[in-house]
């Protein structure tokens, strides 16, 4: 039979409402925040000169919230968001308790093969903006540990080539550390800048 004695750490815990309140309140913060990070992405949209299929904008962003990604809470901004079977194009910016923000580009399918081009070349200024590129088989994982990513400055442009070319989807990412909460909304705002001008063939944010 599995032990149920609550070890004296957790005897206090759940003997208090403090902890649970506190972290209830800095979800919502966190949650606040997205809004924030979907609003600044927008304004940048409504700026930049990039080429969207109408149906990449057309759903909006979606905000949403859970308690167990690999065992902790997280929040999740989807803006942009397209997902069908054949076609991804999709902004990621996820909050994971205890880690880290990150932000991350997802294009699957025929978006992947429409940007296959540029993405290759876009590999030096990828590189100097410190993008990690995904690496497992299953796209669906989001953390950055156990292998999961790997920097791009860490390949050869041969080898590059030859990575863009691995899947029918590729995933662009970079961690932002949560102790830079009053930064966060510029530093993604700043990627998403440099991913769409690399996409549209400039090299810059």
């Amino acid at each position: 039979m599995e032990n149920s004695d609550l070890t004296p750490e957790e005897a206090a815990i759940v003997s208090s409402t403090h902890f649970i309140r506190l972290k209830n309140s800095a979800i919502e913060k966190v949650m606040g925040l997205m809004g924030g990070v979907q609003e600044a992405l927008a304004a940048y949209d409504r700026e930049t000169d990039f080429p969207f299929a109408p149906e990449w904008l057309l759903q909006g962003g979606k905000i949403s919230k859970g308690e167990q990604y690999k065992g902790l809470p997280w929040v999740m901004l989807d803006y942009p968001r397209y997902f069908n079977k054949e076609e991804i194009f999709a902004f990621r910016t996820m909050f994971w308790w205890g880690h880290y923000f990150s932000a991350t580009l997802h294009l699957g399918g025929k978006v992947k093969a429409r940007f296959h081009t540029v993405l290759e070349e876009g590999y030096a200024a990828l590189a100097q903006a410190g993008f990690q590129v995904y690496l497992p088989e299953d796209p669906w994982e989001h953390d950055f540990e156990n292998g999961n990513y790997r920097f791009i400055d860490t390949y050869s442009l041969d080898e590059w080539k030859t990575m863009v070319s691995h899947n029918h989807f590729i995933k662009l990412a970079k961690p932002f550390v949560i102790g830079h909460w009053g930064e966060i909304i510029t530093e993604v705002v700043e990627a998403y800048a440099t991913l769409l001008n690399i996409l549209n063939g400039k090299r810059g944010a």
